[in-house]
């Protein structure tokens, strides 16, 4: 799909008072700047002083702001955009993956399991007697074991972990700890699920089981009896109350050099939900004034057994506190479906999801009280506390049209009691979505962020559900626009945004298009991961366009954006990336060509970072 260039447009050049009279630190003149205002207007050139944009307009206006002292760039027609805002991505789970073997695994407090070398149950006692042997575990420590090469690889035998291994096998090999083994990487419980030994269980139902029993999510074998499977809200206990976190100076560096990442592409802002860990680590980056990425963070750590309400009405609304770099956009109960087999829906499966499809035939569907035998939904009693305290609802995992239709039902109950459009409450990932549910998402306000990587599951998809399922449901984000619906961008993985962007343009998974009619057009795509997007992340004021007297946050490209071939647009780079006035990445062809060389300053391509 191609666009006509759009003209530049002349902008009156408006200078806020405060920064009157004032000098630019730095112009850039000649460029194709891409305001993304409510005008998308574009521009010649742009001056920033300290960490606000002094101007915007033509080369004559902005170069009336320089001096000797300034840093003048001729963009020779490069294209100049706001930074982009990615609003769900977990860096720091991705970086703890990507740096595991130079923290270490004890200063982590995860051991992985290898399921590629895994046949049968005992294969899985043998790693993890290797490992109690190694690490000399202190009797009653915690034991945190994660999965490699088992999530969604079509070759692990999944069944060992589901069928075969029970707490009694895991008792055998850790008699004297409490244990949790989860299915994925990282510190959090991978999609909710875990199985845990005799020692964790009985710390479990001693001190939680009324909850427990209330709530469910247990798994049983044929005879009745726990094996020691859980799912949320159970298996959130252990992670919020009982199992250790890494130090915050061990996480520290891990996440300043996955965040060197981002800028690399062009991002200044990145949007996750984190534990309080990570969040004390990036304090610490930022007190070292080491943070060049802004994060906005839903909390999670407050998922807890205590009355939600009681827990809320004690903390306060703490919503958009913080600072520029590092703040609070929402609670979060993390996830109320799964994604791919556990992603929950109403529609009919034409084939086996994969290895693990028959033992989730709806997906993980957390917000059915029928499921797995619970008699009480704690979800939804958290979603009512939150309104009643007037606490926005985001960076939720909502997967399946399944769990897009029960939140909805919610929200309406919720908006009967405690109004919720202009909340911003949110649905993160869109990856199954019923055209006929959005109606009610517009009504309600709710804020949509979509992933193109769900896209990039069509072949599997249409495998599974057929091709009207996949033409009609999986990130429909066109027909969510045109019916009203507030839809931004975000990753959820670890890519290359600007390849994951071409896939909302062109629909195009390894040579076949599906639903085109859902494809959308550049100028679209750049608001919904930048100005668009500020809204979710509660700074439209500050950030996600370039006007006069907004946060200095500015990428500049090597490609004219608008005017390339959709398909072409993977391979943009940005050659120098500034986040709060500061230059904090520059391309190395760039900075050479310009002579750059500012002080702590990453100079390099994202291909160099992403391969350390």
């Amino acid at each position: 799909m191609r666009i006509s260039p759009l003209p530049v447009i002349a902008i009156v050049l408006l200078v806020p008072l405060f920064l009157l009279g004032q000098s630019a630190d730095i112009i850039l003149l000649n460029g194709k700047v891409l305001t993304v205002d409510a005008k998308f207007s574009i521009a010649e050139a742009l001056a920033v002083r300290g960490d606000r944009i002094l101007a915007v307009g033509s080369n004559a206006d902005v170069q009336r702001f320089e001096d000797s002292a300034t840093l003048k760039i001729d963009l020779k027609g490069k294209t100049v955009i706001p930074g982009l805002i990615d609003t769900h991505s977990h860096f720091h789970a991705y970086g703890r993956t990507h740096y595991a073997e130079e923290l270490g695994s004890s200063n982590l407090g995860e051991y992985p399991i290898d399921w590629s070398l895994v046949k049968n149950k005992n294969d899985v006692l043998t790693q993890i007697t290797q490992i109690m042997k190694e690490q000399k575990f202190k009797p009653g420590e915690w034991i945190f074991f994660t999965a490699k090469n088992f999530f969604r690889n079509p070759n692990a035998p999944v069944h060992v972990l589901y069928e075969e291994l029970s707490m009694k096998d895991l008792d055998r090999v850790t008699p004297n700890n409490p244990v949790v083994m989860s299915i994925g990487g990282g510190t959090i419980i991978f999609d909710g699920f875990c199985l845990v030994n005799g020692k964790t269980w009985d710390i479990l139902m001693n001190k939680y089981g009324d909850f427990i029993r209330k709530y469910g999510r247990l798994w049983r074998d044929s005879s009745g009896n726990p094996t020691g499977g859980l799912e949320p809200p159970a298996s959130k206990i252990l992670e919020h109350e009982l199992l250790p976190r890494p130090k915050p100076e061990t996480l520290a560096p891990m996440l300043r050099k996955e965040l060197e990442e981002w800028n690399a592409m062009g991002l200044t802002t990145v949007t996750t939900r984190m534990g309080s860990d990570d969040v004390e680590a990036l304090r610490m980056l930022e007190a070292k004034d080491q943070l060049k990425t802004r994060i906005a963070y839903g909390v999670e750590d407050f998922f807890a057994v205590e009355d939600p309400d009681a827990i809320f009405k004690r903390m306060g609304n703490l919503v958009g506190t913080g600072s520029s770099k590092l703040w609070i956009v929402s609670f979060t109960t993390i996830i109320v479906d799964g994604s791919g087999p556990r992603a929950a829906t109403d529609q009919k499966r034409l084939n086996e999801f994969g290895p693990e499809g028959k033992y989730w035939p709806i997906g993980a569907s957390l917000l059915d009280t029928e499921y797995r035998g619970a008699s009480g939904n704690y979800y939804k009693d958290w979603f009512f506390a939150l309104a009643r305290n007037g606490i926005r609802l985001a960076n939720l995992h909502v997967a399946g049209d399944r769990s897009v239709r029960r939140m909805l039902d919610i929200m309406e109950e919720i908006n009967a009691e405690v109004p919720l459009n202009g909340k911003r409450w949110a649905f993160d990932h869109c990856e199954m979505v019923n055209p006929s549910d959005v109606d009610r998402a517009v009504k309600l306000g709710v804020y949509w962020s979509c992933a193109p990587t769900f896209i990039n599951s069509s072949p599997e998809l249409e495998h599974v559900y057929g091709e009207k399922v996949v033409n009609t449901m999986v990130v429909p984000v066109k027909t969510m626009l045109n019916k009203g619906a507030k839809v931004v961008f975000e990753m959820d993985r670890h890519s290359y945004i600007w390849s994951d962007l071409e896939v909302f343009l062109t629909r195009n998974v390894k040579g076949k298009v599906y639903a085109a009619h859902e494809r959308i057009d550049k100028v679209t795509a750049l608001k919904m991961i930048t100005s668009w997007a500020s809204e979710y992340v509660l700074r439209e004021k500050q950030i996600g366009s370039l006007e006069a007297g907004k946060k200095a946050d500015i990428a500049v490209l090597d490609r004219d954006y608008l005017t390339i071939p959709d398909e072409e647009v993977s391979e943009i780079q940005a050659l120098m990336t500034i986040c709060d006035g500061e230059i904090v990445h520059l391309h190395p062809q760039f900075a050479q060509e310009y002579q750059l060389k500012p002080e702590n300053v990453v100079v390099a391509t994202y291909r160099d970072l992403a391969s350390r």
